[in-house]
């Protein structure tokens, strides 16, 4: 979760207009929406009651409110901290990320708020795999980067050279086409998969190292027919019949996946977790950047203020 996610939903909270709320922030309705989805997807529930005329305040949206006023404060008192003003940050931020992390972080707006709030600072960013990423943190060549792990995943990131936070953790699903022979299957297990094809992300991507692992633990084997490094290749794969796939359900709610058949298969060791890593040679625009966003814990606190106005509302999320 970014502040501008936060900030997002506070415009929409005030104005209770999705449109006004647009303009108040400087962003397309569809962006907007978006960003709102994202927001209930990472706090599972519902935020707002929309209608075709109206938008209201849903219980859970009541509840979190106060606490979203609360972290824009405290997240704009921290940044007032790092930087007497905008103009006065300046200098070079290279920023890495994993191929593709899904929905988890809207990096997009993320860098383009960055940017706009601190315009003296030249962002460098890159998408790479994890090894180069923690390779160029240790050498200084980038400020700051996004690295998705295991869930299990701490040692290089305990190192005392690089600090770390969690901001985003995601399970695994199962994707195939509806005509697959494991579609209309409802107890598919590891033992299952031995006989059929996979569509998989390339050895450098995380999330195929995490399902490689868990296999391998398992003493499975699984044949690998077509290995990809873009996330539209692979759903599309998938989409022809051509394998099955599991992949981060963040991945899965792509718009691309679209009339798959989708099942969450959760496991312990299939986890995603996504960490801000900088260093401790990170300079100003690398500390201004980690203050744009929450952590997990950050998260799960919000999930527990709100749990009871959500109850029974988790299951509704709607645009």
């Amino acid at each position: 979760m970014d502040i501008r996610q936060i900030e997002s939903f506070v415009a929409v909270a005030e104005e209770l207009n999705f449109t006004r709320a647009a303009e108040i922030m400087y962003v397309t309705q569809s962006g907007l929406s978006s960003s709102i989805r994202a927001l209930e997807r990472e706090l599972r529930t519902q935020l707002f009651d929309r209608t075709p005329r109206t938008v209201t305040l849903a219980p859970a949206g009541h509840a979190f409110l106060p606490r979203a006023r609360r972290m824009l404060r405290d997240a704009h008192a921290a940044q007032r901290e790092l930087a007497a003003g905008p103009d006065e940050v300046s200098g070079l931020l290279g920023v890495g990320t994993e191929q593709c992390l899904g929905d988890l972080v809207d990096l997009p707006d993320l860098l383009a708020t960055f940017q706009e709030r601190f315009p003296g600072v030249s962002v460098r960013f890159e998408q790479l795999g994890s090894q180069t990423l923690l390779d160029r943190l240790h050498h200084g060549e980038l400020g700051a980067a996004l690295l998705a792990q295991p869930g299990s995943f701490v040692s290089p990131l305990a190192r005392g050279e690089l600090e770390s936070f969690e901001v985003a953790r995601d399970g695994f699903e199962l994707v195939m086409a509806p005509t697959h022979a494991l579609a209309t299957r409802d107890d598919t297990g590891w033992t299952d998969f031995e006989e059929h094809a996979f569509v998989d992300f390339d050895t450098t991507w995380t999330a195929r190292r995490i399902v490689d692992s868990a296999f391998a633990s398992r003493r499975l084997v699984r044949r690998t027919a077509f290995s990809v490094n873009d996330v539209h290749m692979l759903l599309e794969l998938v989409h022809r019949g051509l394998g099955v796939a599991l992949i981060p359900a963040s991945l899965a709610n792509k718009p691309q996946a679209d009339g798959l058949v989708r099942r969450p298969f959760v496991e312990p060791d299939l986890q995603w977790a996504v960490h801000f890593v900088t260093t401790a040679e990170s300079g100003p625009p690398a500390r201004l950047l980690a203050k744009m966003m929450f952590s997990t814990e950050t998260m799960a606190e919000m999930r527990k203020g709100i749990g009871g106005a959500s109850a029974g509302r988790s299951s509704a999320l709607v645009d």
